[in-house]
């Protein structure tokens, strides 16, 4: 009836016939609370109110044939759990009220191929989207300043675009790319690295950190944005599919080891002029076993000493 206000923990909890939620057009229901339709296995689509506002901890976690369901705009948090080992969800729109995606929100979404985050989103939590196995492109918008490790732990990702590399914008610790796919350590960063994984666009950030990308050696492309004004140590490192980087004018310092062992890097440009590049801080063996010979400039080659 229109006057519920709130569902309570574990109300529905095991209703295996369950199959549709439907709440009126004057509802006021504000809160669903955790575990409210946890393994209810036979629900297919749930239309939640625009006056909910709550949306409790595995609410609709191992609803296995839910196929759809729309969240309102009135939702500003995906608890943790809240869509977990929803096996036959395809696609999500997330609308852009919300600012947190919890812990697990979508773990185990196996069909999951298509999701939207949008610009309000501050918060993606650890394992959010882990074992997402049909996902295959993802955009982290600028909005974002935290990513909680193992995000996409286990997915099949061919490219992804994210505001920074590692837990938040310019950290002191965890800056490695596996961050995100589980690996706690940065010399770790080839373990959890899908190897479908070919294509990074960053966008945001002022550094590159230490072993960054350090032996992901599946990845072919990855963009720097005009942000960043440090390549830091070993950032690079025995990437050996990269075939060709560029790197913007912002570019101030290139640590050592930056791109070393990247066997099969033989083109690097470089977006500023000549002069400039010449005025980059570089390390010692910033370079190291690297094929190419020469860097282009916005005014011409200049050879790499």
């Amino acid at each position: 009836p229109d006057s519920v206000t709130s569902i309570g923990s574990d109300a529905f909890r095991g209703c295996s016939g369950l199959k549709n939620v439907i709440f009126g057009e004057n509802s006021r229901l504000t809160t669903i609370s955790a575990w409210a339709f946890l393994n209810c296995t036979s629900l297919t689509s749930v239309t939640i109110p625009d006056s909910v506002t709550s949306i409790g901890e595995s609410i609709f976690s191992n609803c296995t044939n839910l196929t759809s369901i729309t969240i309102p705009d009135s939702v500003t948090t995906i608890a943790k759990g809240a869509f977990y080992s929803c096996t036959s969800l395809t696609s999500i729109t997330i609308p852009d009220s919300v600012t947190t995606i919890g812990n697990y929100a979508f773990s185990n979404c196996t069909n999951l191929t298509s999701i939207t985050i949008p610009d309000s989103v501050t918060t993606i939590g650890g394992y959010a989207f882990s074992d997402c196995s049909g996902l295959t492109s993802i955009t982290i918008p600028d909005s974002v300043t935290s990513i909680g490790s193992g995000a996409f732990y286990k997915t099949n990702l061919t490219s992804i675009t994210l505001p920074f590399v590692g837990a938040s914008p310019d950290g002191t610790s965890n800056t490695h790319f596996g961050y995100i796919f589980g690996d706690r350590y940065s010399s770790d960063n080839g373990n959890s690295v899908p190897s479908s994984l070919k294509t990074v666009v960053i966008t945001g950030g002022s550094s590159i950190g230490y072993n960054a990308f350090s032996n992901c050696t599946s990845l072919t492309s990855v963009i720097i944005p005009d942000s960043v004004t440090t390549i830091c140590n070993y950032a690079f490192l025995n990437c050996t599919s990269l075939t060709s980087i560029t790197i913007p004018d912002s570019v101030t310092t290139i640590d050592y080891n930056a791109f070393s062992d990247c066997t099969s890097l033989t083109s690097i440009t470089f977006e500023g002029t000549i002069d400039q590049w010449n005025a980059i801080s570089k390390g010692i063996r910033w370079n190291y076993n690297v094929p190419a010979t020469k860097i282009v400039c916005s005014d011409g080659t200049v050879a790499i000493s």
